[in-house]
């Protein structure tokens, strides 16, 4: 489901509205037992930095790892994030001898103005099941879940879901939880705290230790 990624604002907007509608909020996986992780990074120079390591699911062994450093054909604007990152995502994806089953974004899929972010967008293009786990709220309203972890509360915007502010860890801030692609929220959820010994998720958290190493 490849599209064109040079396209201005508006015919991005109208890109967006369209793949979301493609999106599947439910389950739609067999049984897992390799995940993903992806991180990306841009710098002052332009330059955007994606790594994408795969796990062994529930014991997390690292299976692989990738890294690519591209340059940024796409300008920065709030709600058009996947756009700018998205190639950088799909070629390291191209460069896996081994795909996940399961792939967990530093980002967010539904809780997005037009319900696209980057875990649902790419989810969608790589036809894979996908969890948005972000360390802050980009839209909605929620209340603070109680301190334990597994708690959470739902976020809400215009009196739609959109996503979880979950407490991955006692003690920490609640990280927001969205799903991306073919998987609901409950079982968004389950898997982050499956994969959560502290606050950031170890698929993405080790995708991002790992690419602050190999650049």
């Amino acid at each position: 489901m490849e599209h064109d990624w040079n396209i201005d604002y508006k015919q991005a907007v109208k890109l967006q509205k369209k793949l979301a509608a493609k999106v599947l909020l439910e389950d739609s996986f067999g049984h897992i037992h390799r995940i993903g992780g992806v991180d990306v990074k841009a710098s002052r120079d332009g330059y955007l930095y994606c790594a994408v390591l795969v796990f062994t699911f529930p014991q997390l062994e690292i299976l692989q790892k990738q890294a690519i450093k591209r340059k940024a054909a796409y300008p920065y604007i709030p709600g058009l994030l996947s756009f700018r990152e998205g190639p950088a995502v799909l070629q390291c994806f191209e460069r896996l001898k081994t795909r996940p089953q399961l792939v967990f974004f530093d980002g967010n899929g539904f809780m997005h103005p037009r319900r696209l972010g980057l875990a649902s967008h790419m989810g969608l293009l790589l036809d894979l099941p996908s969890i948005g786990v972000a360390k802050s709220k980009l839209l909605g309203q929620f209340r603070e879940p109680k301190n334990q972890k597994g708690s959470y509360t739902l976020v809400k915007d215009a009196g739609q879901v959109i996503g979880a502010a979950l407490r991955s860890r006692e003690g920490t801030k609640p990280v927001f939880v969205s799903s991306g692609h073919r998987i609901c929220l409950q079982s968004a959820i389950k898997f982050t705290l499956n994969v959560s010994q502290y606050r950031i998720c170890e698929p993405t958290r080790q995708a991002h230790n790992f690419l602050a190493k190999a650049f």
